[in-house]
């Protein structure tokens, strides 16, 4: 799954451009996954009078809510970025906030200033409402979301440099690439690197869990190898070099 963020402040213009990647994102039949993130500290979507709101205030630590156009899934607590993500099965994944967690990005800004709060290594482009004074900030293009043209433009950018999430593993289990995973997602950007040097990309021990492949961490694959290995050498039928399947159900 591809994913991108789209950050700035409010009413800057973010989700002006979430909207205009998502309608071109569709255009070529993908599914496309969005998570938006709210400061307002008493937003929520449950209200008082709803029956949902009932089964919150009984205990529910989590409430489903199935109506004939949509079905809304109510977990009462903060999720963190991967939690949500890893509910999510999609091509593309637009992300709305969590400027802090490493994506490839957009900024939004209204002014220079406001956009320097937020340009990093991660930044593929400028956009928001900056557009209309501005069309290229430092070595950056900055794009106007609601000029179809532009719009257009921005959507060949993030379609031919946005790449598929790394695994984001803690960077004490990993690095046998040399960088941890926001140091990979920086280089990728800034075209030092390829996704494909990410080698926990290229493991010998492969997880799946229902249809989701689960990223395993090379201490926990090379445990998992040498223990499945001993148990099945003593097997009739074993042969060196062989892939060897394993379903739990």
């Amino acid at each position: 799954m591809k994913a991108l963020q789209i950050v700035g402040h409010h009413n800057s213009g973010k989700t002006t451009v979430v909207k205009e990647l998502v309608k071109r994102l569709k255009l070529g039949n993908n599914i496309v996954a969005t998570i938006k993130e709210i400061h307002d500290p008493t937003f929520q979507l449950d209200t008082l009078n709803a029956n949902s709101h009932v089964h919150k205030t009984a205990g529910a630590d989590m409430t489903i809510i199935c109506a004939e156009k949509e079905t809304d899934f109510l977990y009462y607590k903060k999720l963190d970025l991967m939690q949500m993500v890893n509910k999510i099965s999609a091509d593309w994944l637009l992300v709305e906030g969590f400027h802090e967690f490493p994506l490839p990005k957009i900024v939004c800004a209204k002014q220079e200033s406001d956009a320097k709060n937020f340009i990093d290594e991660r930044t593929l482009a400028v956009a928001g409402l900056i557009s209309h004074s501005k069309k290229q900030l430092g070595n950056l293009p900055v794009f106007n979301a609601i000029d179809h043209d532009q719009a257009d433009q921005l959507f060949e950018l993030i379609s031919s440099r946005v790449f598929p999430m790394l695994p984001y593993v803690e960077d004490k289990c990993c690095q046998l690439c040399g960088l941890t995973c926001s140091e990979m997602v920086e280089a990728i950007v800034q075209g030092k690197k390829k996704f494909d040097d990410c080698l926990i990309n290229q493991q010998e021990v492969n997880l799946k869990i229902g249809d989701r492949n689960i990223k395993i961490v090379p201490f926990v694959q090379k445990i998992l190898k040498n223990n499945v290995l001993a148990l099945v050498q003593e097997l009739d039928g074993w042969e060196k070099g062989k892939t060897i399947k394993i379903s739990i159900n």
